[in-house]
């Protein structure tokens, strides 16, 4: 049974409690989706979740609708449910943030004040120190979070930003962190290295590069993680 108050808690504390209740029960399921907790596959039953949230039913629908058009929930012949990415999903979904984030890490080059660019080298430095540390997946996937999303304000443009923030919430969909793979996360140390080396020396076309090489390997663990669940499912 999933700990909603927990959520409900939680999402208040970090966006407040004067939201529509609609609003509230997206970020609630959302927060489960990251937390892994709520699984993509997982069929929702109207009814049941509104007891569990101790929601009405108008605000609950409203929440549905939302979740459908980010593309998070699916109608099937079996009801609602939690959308399950295949192999295309996510080779199109890592295709567009390439684009966005090659796009921002080149604009940062170009555009960042120094003051940004320290932060963004800080980031890159705390999650080295935090590898050698042995940190745990979900600590370092913290902090990968912190590096890309500090390049993408850095960038300074709007769009770009809201376009991935709709994008990141299908991102979410894609469950267990790939710094669960031993192999990857020194990879991942030096292919961040080689991305904030090339904004700190304002060399743009080698930071777009640079990231779109990164995003080309983590889909490749993503792709590697989804065949491993899979024949674990098979099995």
């Amino acid at each position: 049974m999933i700990d909603w108050q927990k959520y409900k808690t939680s999402t208040e504390e970090q966006f407040g409690n004067k939201k529509p209740m609609a609003l509230k029960i997206r970020q609630m399921i959302l927060a489960a989706l990251a937390d892994n907790v709520l699984h993509p596959g997982t069929r929702l039953i109207e009814s049941d979740l509104g007891s569990q949230l101790n929601v009405s039913r108008t605000p609950l629908r409203e929440a549905m609708a939302g979740l459908k058009a980010d593309g998070i929930i699916t109608h099937d012949d079996d009801g609602i449910r939690i959308r399950q990415l295949n192999w295309r999903d996510i080779s199109s979904l890592y295709e567009m943030r390439a684009t966005l984030e090659g796009l921002a890490a080149r604009l940062t080059t170009e555009r960042a004040s120094l003051a940004e660019k320290n932060v963004i080298n800080a980031i890159c430095a705390e999650e080295q120190a935090m590898i050698a540390s042995q940190a745990s997946p979900d600590q370092l996937a913290k902090i990968n979070g912190r590096f890309h999303n500090s390049i993408l304000s850095a960038a300074g443009n709007v769009f770009l930003v809201e376009s991935y923030e709709r994008l990141s919430r299908l991102l979410i969909l894609l469950g267990i962190t790939a710094y669960s793979l031993p192999d990857r996360v020194d990879e991942i140390r030096q292919e961040h290295v080689s991305v904030n080396d090339a904004i700190q020396s304002g060399h743009a076309h080698d930071a777009e590069t640079a990231m779109a090489q990164h995003l080309n390997k983590a889909l490749e663990a993503r792709l590697l993680l989804l065949g491993n669940y899979q024949n674990k499912e098979i099995d």
